[in-house]
């Protein structure tokens, strides 16, 4: 089975459903493996596996996160898709949520399909005539790695930034396992901010004792 990614703008989120639609593949538009979705290479697959199509976590077919109400292969975008996330585990909880915080901070969500490629194109190899759609997963971007956001706010991110978005997910009914985290990752950036606080303070003070001061009390 491959798999293609598609960074996309979200439709439509139902927070009293968990439901969210978004685009799982875009049409006539040459994609990072070189290769070209036609508008009709998703039809035969929708109506022939609909009831076999899957819904994952970044392909792990061991994590579940909801069912497909909705496959649309003629919008003339691209995959429509529709899914019901199931909000009585937390990873379809959890990833539901993460969906929604996305969307609603003006960011794309990532979407990838798992396939096989039935038929090509004869003249343009490019060009993907038919898939055969196993399942399309929403893949996770944010919340993947907690190190890598503390990370990047000790190299210089703006920390009142990553601190706001932050606080808005912990806002969220996220599972309690993730609220967790959330907590104690909030937490971790607080006390850097501080300690970057106590460092720049100390600076100051030195250059005071050096007669080297950062402001012109003449002026």
């Amino acid at each position: 089975m491959e798999t293609k990614k598609l960074s996309t703008e979200v439709k439509d989120v139902d927070e009293t459903k968990g439901y969210v639609e978004a685009y799982a593949n875009a049409y006539n538009n040459e994609d990072s493996d070189k290769d070209i979705s036609h508008p009709n290479s998703f039809i035969k697959t929708v109506k022939d596996d609909f009831h076999r199509i899957r819904v994952y976590k970044n392909h792990n077919q061991n994590i579940l996160v909801g069912v497909p109400k909705l496959i649309d292969p003629l919008d003339s975008y691209g995959l429509k898709t529709g899914t019901q996330f199931n909000m009585n585990t937390d990873d379809g909880k959890n990833m539901f949520w993460d969906v929604k915080l996305i969307h609603d901070n003006g960011q794309n969500a990532d979407l990838s399909i798992g396939y096989r490629v039935m038929k090509r194109d004869t003249k343009d190899r490019r060009i993907i005539m038919e898939y055969m759609l196993k399942e399309y997963s929403f893949l996770t971007s944010w919340g993947a790695n907690d190190r890598a956001i503390t990370t990047a706010v000790k190299n210089g991110k703006d920390s009142s930034e990553v601190m706001a978005f932050l606080v808005k997910a912990y806002n969220l009914p996220y599972s309690d396992s993730r609220l967790v985290k959330l907590e104690a990752l909030l937490k971790s950036l607080d006390n850097i901010n501080q300690e970057q606080e106590n460092a720049l303070d100390n600076e100051v003070k030195e250059r005071k004792g050096t007669g080297i001061y950062l402001l012109n009390k003449a002026n």
